[in-house]
């Protein structure tokens, strides 16, 4: 009996993992981070993790792999519903990602985030998809 049930809570940990596993690949094919975004930028994609209060940026190569961050500097421009801008440096930050800190009092509707990396500028461009057409609107968040 116990050989059959440890025959089935295995069975049960492979399929959960596969699940999970299926789960992380976004409709690109490509295996994410975390619950990102991929835009292609070029020979490069860029993946775009909101948080609550900052956004993480993970450079990808062609296959979908994350590439490190040493030596990346760039920055990020927010476009705000009432059509004004502002800039933000990225810093380094664990797993090979770019932090870059959200304006707390504004409500961005775009972000455009421009990286060099190697050598070569990187940029693309993402729709804040925490924010609805009514926050536009009215102005905030509720």
């Amino acid at each position: 009996m116990r050989i059959i049930k440890s025959i089935a809570i295995s069975f049960l940990l492979l399929v959960s993992a596969t699940i999970i596993s299926y789960a992380q690949v976004n409709e690109t094919g490509i295996k994410t981070t975390g619950d990102g975004i991929i835009q292609n930028s070029g020979d490069y994609k860029i993946e775009m993790v909101e948080r609550e209060n900052s956004i993480s940026f993970y450079v990808l190569d062609a296959k979908g792999k994350t590439l490190s961050n040493k030596n990346v500097t760039g920055t990020v421009m927010f476009e705000f519903f009432n059509k004004t801008k502002a800039t933000n440096p990225i810093s380094l930050d664990i797993n090979n990602s770019l932090l870059v800190e959200v304006p707390r009092a504004n409500l961005y509707t775009y972000c455009i985030i421009s990286i060099i990396y190697e050598g070569e500028t990187i940029t693309s461009k993402f729709k804040n998809s925490q924010v609805s057409e009514h926050d536009v609107n009215h102005g905030h968040q509720h």
